[in-house]
């Protein structure tokens, strides 16, 4: 009788697995590190100094948002976005001497001369010029515009806003139910009081 005997043949890896393996393995690496610098947080919008941003729509050369070093006037806004030369200036444009951060002006005509009319910029343009929404005075669909936010997390901010009042620090947000210390580092540079 003959004795059992095993025998094991040692598998040959081909180079197109060990190819496979290598990359499978650089993949897991660059999901890990992604993974560890996501908990960082953001750190917000750009900033670019101390610059007052104004949207300028209507009856001018060229619409759009114009930055300034200070709070321009009406005329010096009118001048840059390119007033059409047939318009002047009314007598009301006076009232507008200083106009600030996220201010929206539209400017139309009646009778040869520049009417006015402004507002606050849309929120959606405040978050692109990191220019912060008030958690005070933000309705939902501008809470929404907030990156990290979403639809649930404006509805809980309305909701605590409702119950208890007005925030009265920036801080106060991180008792909205379903607010981590994560997200809130995320929104923080996004809103104000």
């Amino acid at each position: 009788m003959r004795p059992l005997v095993w025998v094991m043949k040692k598998k040959r890896i081909s180079t197109q697995q060990t190819g496979l393996s290598i990359l499978i393995v650089i993949l897991l690496l660059g999901w890990g590190i992604n993974f560890l610098f996501s908990f960082q947080g953001d750190l917000g919008p750009i900033r670019r100094g101390n610059e007052i941003s104004i949207l300028i729509t209507g009856e001018v050369k060229n619409p759009g948002v114009y930055q300034f070093d200070r709070e321009p006037s009406l005329k010096e806004l009118i001048a840059r976005a390119g007033s059409l030369a047939r318009l002047q200036p009314s007598s009301n444009a006076d009232r507008y001497c200083c106009l600030t951060q996220g201010t929206s002006v539209q400017a139309s005509s009646e009778n040869g001369y520049i009417s006015v009319s402004t507002g606050s910029i849309p929120a959606a343009y405040k978050v692109t010029l990191g220019i912060p929404l008030s958690v005070n005075t933000a309705t939902r669909k501008e809470l929404e515009t907030i990156p990290g936010l979403g639809p649930y997390l404006a509805k809980k901010i309305l909701d605590h806003r409702s119950l208890h009042g007005p925030f009265s620090t920036i801080e106060e947000v991180k008792n909205v139910t379903g607010m981590g210390k994560f997200r809130y580092s995320k929104i923080k540079p996004y809103i104000k009081i």
